[in-house]
């Protein structure tokens, strides 16, 4: 048969934890009396009520709690708060999702050739012209310069893309 060797330290811990679970369980089986004097005063207080006399306190009428609903008693200005008006910012501007594809020049006329970046194809513009807000200002040879109100942007010819 096995022998358990138990330390010490080990044997007065479990020692104190068997005393306190006896502790605990004969406070629960039986509970300590209150003292006399201390049940006596409850009994005493609990059974008398304030003397109030003859004073009769009625509610008063609405009419008399107008001037409270006007003027709230829990605000500093005795005026109720008046809810803050959010105004709704506006959208966020949208990106120009073009991509520059090709430019023509001749005689005067300047047209760029743009790929719509959401998918709706291909785009032709010619200078002043506006697509989705955005206005085309000014093409060369190898850009395009886009503005709207304060915003520009400048789209560049790729170097691959034949001209």
């Amino acid at each position: 048969m096995f022998k358990v060797q138990i330390s010490r330290p080990t044997q007065i811990l479990m020692a104190t934890n068997v005393v306190f679970a006896l502790v605990i369980t004969g406070e629960l089986l039986l509970p300590a009396e209150p003292a006399a004097a201390q049940v006596e005063a409850n009994n005493d207080s609990s059974n008398t009520l304030p003397d109030f006399g003859n004073t009769r306190i009625d509610a008063p009428s609405m009419s008399q709690l107008v001037d409270l609903l006007e003027r709230p008693l829990f605000f500093p200005d005795r005026r109720m708060p008046q809810p803050e008006v959010k105004e709704a910012a506006p959208p966020p501007p949208t990106p120009l999702r073009l991509k520059l594809e090709g430019i023509a020049i001749a005689g005067g006329a300047r047209v760029a050739v743009l790929r719509n970046l959401n998918g709706a194809g291909l785009l032709q513009l010619a200078e002043g012209e506006t697509y989705d807000g955005w206005t085309l200002d000014a093409l060369t040879s190898t850009s395009a310069k886009f503005s709207r109100g304060a915003q520009t942007n400048e789209l560049l010819l790729d170097p691959g893309t034949g001209r």
